[in-house]
């Protein structure tokens, strides 16, 4: 059996669920032992708040391993610092090489669970820093950098990881990314795309639809950044379609027809998708972000359910089926929201999603045949 340590941010016992945690519950079900190791976690982070601070019992996990279920452990590399962005710029500047002592520390209970592995998967997080460490003490594992987030546009960021990154990114076996547009991040880099993928069977197996029978629905799956200009003109001038906003967001519109459900449960929120006549994509501009939002696993959700989209045009996703508008336009935001209603569902858009089964047997087994 071979193993797949995954070198990230998220703590797999969270309640948050991540693309990472999806990814090695994947690869576990593929038949590898799986590490899910958590860096980028010490005792500044108690300093700062850090929501796994909050974790009950997650102490229990710090440099020890912890059997999840068969064949798959948590492990919390847990240090008394980690490399973080400083509150002022200079501090950053002076603490450049002191970032990289960050992968040259005692690794304690971790350093075995790196020299039995066979391959590594690193997220965008601190633990590029043990990156030439782990090389070093395991030279002929396999390297894979899933490229979560585009860590120079990321406020918490350290200038010196964006260095490193640059540094060691052609010396991974495999760099995957799940947008098309941060392909073209890394120049003279092989670079793959692989979508986010999707628990398929949660939607497959929904039946019941919690709209009115013959109703016209429209759904907003997010956390933040809604631009509610766009339901303000879409929602006034078309009466006859209900529109839906899931999650933490204030309802400042106040119309019968704009309905705000509040954050609910990854599984609740299937039904909604699944049954709704339009996909809302409907983000705020936010410089650097907008490359970000191309593939992300609601426009994949919408994808898989066969919605039209309404998106704004400084985000392009590459995709037929959606339909774009101006934002601060009225006239703009009504007209895609009426082409979306026209063109309807399309089953077809399906067809690009994959589960992340699919997602991680390829990755896996293109670094594993690499040997």
């Amino acid at each position: 059996m071979k193993t797949v340590t995954f070198i990230t941010g998220h703590y797999y016992p969270s309640k948050r669920r991540a693309g990472f945690h999806n990814f090695a519950d994947a690869a576990h079900a593929l038949g590898y032992k799986v590490n899910f190791v958590t860096v980028g976690y010490s005792l500044l982070s108690f300093l700062r708040n850090d929501y796994r601070t909050k974790i009950p019992d997650i102490s229990k996990n710090y440099n020890t391993a912890v059997k999840i279920r068969d064949n798959f452990f948590s492990y919390v590399h847990f240090t008394a610092w980690h490399p973080m962005t400083l509150l002022l710029p200079f501090l950053n500047r002076l603490s450049m090489k002191w970032m990289d002592a960050y992968g040259q520390g005692n690794l304690k209970n971790l350093l075995p669970i790196i020299r039995q592995t066979d391959i590594f998967v690193f997220e965008s997080c601190p633990g590029l820093f043990l990156f030439n460490r782990i090389k070093h003490e395991n030279p002929n594992a396999k390297m894979v950098y899933r490229v979560s987030d585009d860590i120079r546009i990321l406020g918490s960021t350290h200038p010196r990881m964006v260095k490193l990154e640059k540094e060691i990114v052609g010396k991974f076996d495999c760099v995957s990314v799940p947008s098309s547009v941060m392909q073209s991040m890394f120049p003279g880099v092989s670079v793959r795309l692989d979508r986010h993928g999707l628990d398929k069977s949660s939607y497959d197996s929904c039946l019941e639809s919690p709209y009115e029978a013959d109703s016209i629905n429209a759904i907003f799956v997010g956390t933040g950044y809604m631009d509610y200009d766009f339901l303000q003109a879409a929602a006034s001038q078309h009466e006859d379609v209900k529109f839906h906003v899931i999650g933490p967001i204030k309802d400042k519109l106040n119309l019968p027809n704009v309905h705000f459900l509040g954050e609910m449960p990854f599984k609740k929120t299937v039904p909604y998708i699944k049954f709704a006549n339009v996909g809302l994509a409907i983000r705020t501009f936010r410089k650097g972000f907008a490359a970000t939002l191309t593939d992300s696993l609601k426009i994949i959700q919408y994808r898989y359910c066969g919605l039209p989209m309404v998106s704004p045009d400084f985000i392009d996703l590459h995709r037929g089926g959606v339909f774009y508008y101006k934002p601060g336009d009225a006239s703009s935001c009504v007209a895609s929201m009426q082409q979306a209603l026209q063109h309807g569902r399309d089953a077809s858009f399906a067809l690009e999603v994959q589960t992340w089964g699919e997602v991680a047997e390829s990755i896996l087994q293109t670094v594993d045949e690499a040997r």
